[in-house]
């Protein structure tokens, strides 16, 4: 994986050139995902969200906060599975067939 630039490079780009920073971080992002072996689904999944909730933001200061969000989300579901780890095994779903409807 390739490194990331420096912290005033960085702030060049989001002050000059937002387009290449943007992607630069989808490069890292796609990088970092092709490597995983187990999780690449659900990092793909996950990145595709905070893409979509990116975009509807109107500044850079609510891109932090959705991310923040995004994180403490997960963060306080992993906190969840590890403190109680019973309960997350004992989850079970509850599959409901749909009837289709006739024409």
């Amino acid at each position: 994986m390739r490194d990331l630039p420096d912290f005033d490079t960085l702030m060049w780009l989001a002050q000059n050139q937002p387009e290449k920073l943007d992607s630069l971080q989808q490069a890292l992002s796609d990088e970092l995902i092709a490597e995983s072996d187990s999780n690449r689904e659900q990092l793909r999944k996950v990145n595709h969200n905070l893409k979509q909730r990116l975009a509807r933001c109107s500044n850079p200061y609510h891109r932090c906060l959705i991310s923040i969000q995004m994180m403490r989300a997960k963060f306080a579901s992993l906190a969840s599975v590890l403190e109680n780890p019973e309960s997350y095994r004992q989850q079970k779903a509850e599959v409901i067939p749909l009837k289709r409807k006739s024409i």
